[in-house]
């Protein structure tokens, strides 16, 4: 018999985990760390339902590209390892959406991982 409890993406998803960002070009080790709610929260949720609320306000159908890194940057919790100008560039999740919307390769990281139900599975 297969336990249901296999089945459970919610926890991890509204608790959130740690991925590194590897190097863009060889795939290496950055020593940036990411930390990223899931699809399956209710902070992405809402942020969705948010968006869409607001475009249709609007008049606006379908999501933006500075929709999505604004989607993104609510899931995210937090980051480690991120520099500019040999400074440790501060977490907020304005900067967050900013550095999406400058850094194409973060957003679309972060939105594998995030959109990636897999990744929020327990491991046996």
């Amino acid at each position: 018999m297969y336990d249901i409890s296999r089945f459970d993406s919610n926890t991890l998803s509204e608790k959130g985990i740690e991925v590194e960002v590897p190097d863009p070009v060889d795939g290496t080790s950055t020593g940036v760390f990411f930390t990223l709610l899931g699809a399956d929260s209710k902070v992405y949720e809402k942020a969705i339902e948010e968006v869409e609320k607001r475009n249709k306000a609007h008049g606006k159908t379908g999501i933006s590209y500075e929709d999505t890194c604004e989607i993104l940057s609510r899931a995210t919790l937090g980051w480690k390892g991120l520099g500019k100008d040999g400074k440790e560039l501060p977490f907020s999740q304005d900067a967050a959406k900013r550095e999406y919307m400058d850094k194409k390769y973060l957003a679309n990281f972060v939105s594998g991982i995030i959109t990636n139900r897999r990744n929020y599975f327990q491991k046996p």
